[in-house]
């Protein structure tokens, strides 16, 4: 008797990005109350300012000083402990058009792939260093000052680095584990 050998697969998450091909320095996060997902935006900031955007979060947006609009849903699932399994990242410009826009889930809520239950920093690092790869930037007014706890070289050698990550055209699979492995390494420099 022959023996019977099953297959999984490896990661069930996927990716839709179209990325954003010129922006301003500053932009405007809407707060979307109905995410659960309590380190969403602290991640969101944080992927943004990587890229040399400053974001500022609103319950409501003031329209005369937020030309541009980042606007997020994430919703988590439940198997044994709660995980991200769906994000969308969208930016709006001026007119309120969409400039951007990534989707971030997991087939099958992630099966039986223990990747599922990493945390949201590394799912959606890789989703929005590709949705803002391409961008130019533009100054929109003075930029803040940098906060004290993110120092220039270290982030500009972080920044580098992804990009050079980012040039090899990896898929999804391969990037998110290179991606990991940078930010690992990163840490452990500190």
């Amino acid at each position: 008797m022959l023996p019977v050998r099953f297959s999984l697969p490896l990661l069930a998450a996927a990716t839709q990005v179209t990325p954003l091909q010129s922006a301003a320095d500053q932009m405007c996060i809407e707060e979307n109350p109905k995410v659960q997902v309590s380190d969403f935006v602290a991640v969101l900031q944080e992927g943004f300012a990587r890229h040399g955007i400053e974001t500022q979060l609103y319950a409501k947006i003031p329209r005369e000083r937020c030309p541009y609009v980042v606007t997020y849903t994430a919703r988590r699932s439940w198997d044994m402990a709660p995980y991200l399994s769906t994000a969308e990242i969208t930016i709006l410009g001026p007119r309120r058009q969409t400039l951007a826009k990534a989707n971030y889930h997991l087939r099958g809520k992630g099966g039986l792939s223990l990747m599922k239950w990493q945390g949201t920093k590394s799912k959606i690092d890789p989703v929005i260093d590709e949705l803002l790869a391409s961008s130019q930037l533009s100054a929109t007014g003075p930029t803040e000052t940098r906060h004290e706890n993110t120092p220039a070289i270290r982030s500009k050698s972080l920044d580098e680095q992804i990009r050079e990550l980012q040039q090899q055209k990896l898929g999804y699979e391969d990037y998110q584990r290179a991606y990991r492995k940078l930010l690992l390494e990163n840490q452990a420099s500190d």
